[in-house]
């Protein structure tokens, strides 16, 4: 289900499957039968959660953060959504987080968005 990658190959999926302005950061690097990628920064009070999925398979994504949250196991964990993917909180919610604030947040080419904080407590 899982198969861990390096960060490097992880950030390359995180911007080809969608997300354009990803770091390389430090983390669990993980991809999803093929389609998925997740990257787990571990903080120790709590994770953050960053994910994209293949265009085509966005469908599986209800599948996938099951799997990766099963696999985090019972841990508060933080996903940071920018407001142009505000479907992505819908899911989040179905899946237990809760809306807690909204920042701008800077991109690495400097430009700056709306991001959404989700949070799913223990």
């Amino acid at each position: 289900m899982f198969t861990k990658i390096d960060a490097l190959t992880g950030q390359g999926l995180m911007r080809l499957w969608g997300v354009p302005s990803f770091p390389l950061v430090e983390g669990d690097h993980l991809l999803w039968n093929g389609v998925g990628v997740f990257v787990c920064m571990d903080f120790g009070d709590h994770v953050d959660l960053h994910m994209a999925m293949k265009p085509g398979e966005r469908h599986r994504c209800r599948d996938a953060v099951s799997n990766v949250l099963a696999l985090i196991g019972n841990r508060e964990i933080h996903a940071l959504i920018e407001e142009q993917y505000r479907r992505v909180s819908n899911l989040a919610r179905k899946m237990g987080f809760e809306h807690e604030c909204e920042f701008d947040g800077a991109r690495l080419d400097g430009t700056v968005t709306n991001v959404i904080k989700m949070v799913r407590y223990v």
